[in-house]
């Protein structure tokens, strides 16, 4: 015997045999269906009450199958017995029918089969009946962000946790909060409520970022959009546990997660809601992920789903979309003019005719996963915002290796390694980060300065991003190539190559890479007292910096040399006092474009000796001896051999016969007694080859005092380095005396009360 009963009150027909579908019966269970076959593209039959399946009946089950795929359906069974399973896995049919446990779990695969086929469908939970819009086909894992940092508003998309509105790095964790984005505005609610909260709309997202702590983003395609069948006003948790619904049609399977844009139409508080959906998923999720900031914010308050999130509370309320584009839609509605405030989602608060934009993520995966990769090689600090810039520069990369390569006083410079999505190696570049207006005026410089003029080995400004007052600055280099490019300074051949190596690479750099620089001298009037002053670039506290370390107040116009007895003029009395009398005295003289901070971490070298400058943030006309000034000022005082008492007696007696006279055509004497004759000699000789450098530019000027002037410009400041060795802060402030006499004799300056020895 068998009974057949068919249910039509559901979208998908239920048919329920019970007994056994033989031979005998095959043919009233064949004219049973007929019609629904006729009528439906989708039928259940829950085998759960049949106990036994004979050829004939296999054979009607397979034709009605057959008819159904062709109208784009299929037949579902349920609550198959293992009798009846392995009938149908002897024919090798268990593979080919659909089999579920339940009838629901049918219905459940059924209605996610319309979805993707027709993309909408309708559902009721008991209270309320939604329509859904399927938008997104594809899927992608939700990102979760673990640790604190900076993420651009590019890669954040939607996202919700937790994050800070500040725009310096100074200020990270001053106003933790509930933190929401869609990808180009973004809104925070503090915890602390002596914090406003507070919305950005950055002109440019693709630049700008913003500090997160842990946060779930869910890309910028949304799966669906969901409407109330009917307009009426409903709670979150209940527009919650209706979302939720069409996640389990949906759901891959993955701990998928679900986030949620909404449109309130409240007529008191229109507002946009991004929200997350809680459920066991998400809970799970955080509690296996280590996301434990973010699973204490949301404090789970038990079963069934519920809606977490913060919204954008709006002046007006936004226009009724006439299609499903959600960044459009976002685009005119949050806009700074229609944002009045941000807030929680409170739950006792019902929303009005709501039009909701479901994320459904395909699982989860850690964010850092899908960024690019920034190695360290060494042991130093590369802060939050100095990674987001460096991610901004490099996004034609997957993965870097970053290598300090000098860290100066105002700047930091890192060597780069850089390979793309393929793990291939891209060219070397050279990453330098500082404050803003040294980064641009550097961009600007090189453009200006150092392309035009500079042929076949100069760097290349790829490109320069801001985060506050923070600038970073990505060069390449002409000329550089092959996996193996290795830079190296020029300081490091200053310390390994022996001094007749040396001479001739100084000619390389001078004679031929910056010729056109030096080569080409303009003359005009110059002003040395106020072109030179140290205080007006980075040394503002120089004489205070000094009075500290020393004792000695620039109010004493002389100073005596400990270790000669010797009585100098005190070089910041003078610093303080002639430089502001002298500021307005010009001198006919011969400028060029100088680098203006010329060091040997500022020429770099490759292994085949091609040279390349960086650092381009002082470059510009000025006279034109101050760059060769400039590293003799690194020869005499910052590579002074002064280990010891004694060493630093016979320096400072070789150091005022050596500035005895500094006329640029007159030989300076060079009488040293020391224990280090071989470092005297490498940094005299380079000195007199910058000095040869700077009279031929100046067509044999010997005039002493633009070049003590420049001179001064870089000795006095070294006792402003907190790196550099006592002993070297001291010989910073004899020299600066020593120069200081030679310029009141070259201007034949009188000081009545008293005489120089």
């Amino acid at each position: 015997m068998l009974s057949i009963t068919i249910q039509t009150d559901t979208p998908h027909p239920l048919v329920t045999p019970v007994g056994k579908l033989d031979s005998t019966t095959c043919n009233e269970f064949d004219q049973a269906i007929k019609p629904l076959i006729d009528q439906f593209n989708c039928l259940i039959i829950n085998l759960a009450g049949c106990n036994y399946l004979s050829s004939a009946g296999i054979r009607i089950l397979l034709l009605s199958e057959k008819k159904l795929l062709a109208k784009g359906g299929g037949l579902f069974l349920s609550g198959v017995k293992p009798e009846v399973f392995q009938i149908l896995e002897m024919a090798g049919l268990h593979q080919v029918f659909r089999l579920f446990e339940s009838p629901d779990a049918a219905r459940m695969e059924i209605d996610r089969k319309l979805i993707k086929s027709r993309g909408n469908c309708e559902w009721s939970d008991g209270n309320f009946s939604f329509q859904f819009h399927q938008i997104g086909i594809e899927r992608n894992a939700a990102l979760l962000w673990k640790d604190q940092g900076i993420a651009g508003y590019n890669e954040l998309d939607v996202a919700i946790g937790t994050g800070w509105p500040c725009e310096n790095h100074s200020e990270l964790e001053q106003s933790e909060g509930l933190f929401i984005s869609d990808g180009r505005c973004s809104g925070f609610v503090p915890l602390d409520a002596e914090f406003p909260s507070d919305f950005r709309i950055p002109q440019n997202p693709a630049r700008a970022g913003v500090f997160t702590g842990q946060v779930i983003t869910f890309g910028k395609s949304p799966t669906g959009m969901v409407r109330l069948t009917e307009l009426s006003s409903i709670l979150p948790g209940q527009l919650a546990q209706g979302l939720h619904q069409m996640k389990s049609l949906l759901s891959s399977g993955n701990n998928d997660l679900l986030a949620a844009v909404i449109a309130d139409y409240n007529p008191e508080f229109p507002s946009i809601m991004i929200g997350l959906i809680i459920d066991r998923e998400l809970v799970s999720t955080l509690r296996h992920s280590g996301l434990d900031d973010l699973s204490g914010f949301i404090n789970d308050g038990g079963s069934g789903a519920r809606l977490w999130g913060a919204r954008f509370i709006l002046d007006k309320a936004p226009s009724v979309p006439t299609d499903i584009s959600l960044l459009k839609f976002l685009e005119n509605t949050l806009t700074i003019e229609n944002i009045i405030d941000v807030g929680i989602i409170e739950s006792s608060k019902p929303l009005v005719n709501p039009i909701c934009w479901m994320f459904l993520s395909q699982g989860a995966a850690d964010a850092s996963s899908s960024r690019l990769q920034i190695e360290k090689e060494g042991d130093f600090l590369f802060e939050p915002h100095k990674a987001f810039l460096t991610r901004r520069l490099y996004t034609d990369s997957a993965r870097l290796i970053v290598k300090p390569l000098h860290g100066g006083y105002s700047a930091q410079t890192f060597q780069v390694a850089s390979f793309d999505s393929k793990g291939r190696k891209l060219r070397p570049t050279v990453l330098k980060i500082g404050n803003r207006a040294m980064i641009t005026r550097e961009s600007d410089r090189c453009q200006q300065y150092a392309l035009p003029f500079i042929l076949n080995n100069s760097a290349i400004v790829l490109g320069t991003e801001f985060f506050g007052d923070t600038g970073a600055l990505r060069y390449n280099f002409v000329g550089i190539g092959g996996e193996q490019t290795q830079l190296k300074w020029l300081a490091y051949y200053f310390h390994h190559w022996p001094l007749n190596q040396l001479e001739p690479l100084f000619d390389k750099i001078f004679l031929q890479i910056l010729k056109p620089w030096y080569g080409q001298p303009v003359q005009e009037t110059i002003y040395p007292f106020r072109e030179h002053d140290p205080r007006l670039t980075f040394f503002p506290q120089l004489c205070q910096t000094a009075e500290q370390l020393f004792s000695i107040s620039s109010g004493n116009q002389f100073l005596t040399i400990e270790e000669t007895g010797r009585k100098i003029i005190n070089p910041y009395w003078f610093l303080q006092q002639e430089y502001a009398r002298l500021n307005d005295t010009g001198i006919e003289y011969f400028t060029a474009i100088c680098h203006g901070d010329l060091n040997m971490q500022n020429i770099l070298l490759d292994e085949d000796m091609n040279v390349y400058l960086i650092d381009f943030s002082e470059t510009k006309p000025r006279s034109l001896i101050s760059d060769f000034a400039r590293l003799e000022a690194i020869f005499i005082v910052e590579h002074a051999p002064v280990e010891n008492d004694k060493d630093m007696e016979e320096y400072v007696l070789f150091l005022t016969r050596f500035y005895g006279t500094v006329q640029l055509n007159e030989a300076p004497e060079i009488n040293y007694h020391g224990a280090h004759p071989d470092i005297i000699e490498r940094i005299t000789a380079l000195i007199l080859k910058m000095r040869s450098y700077a009279l031929v530019g100046v067509n044999g000027d010997p005039n002493p005092v633009p070049y003590c002037m420049a001179l001064l410009e870089w000795i006095l400041p070294v006792v402003c380095y907190s790196s550099a060795p006592l002993n070297h802060q001291r010989l910073s402030m004899i020299a600066s005396g020593l120069l200081c006499e030679q310029v009141t004799r070259s201007l034949q300056l009188q000081y009545p009360d008293d005489e120089l020895e």
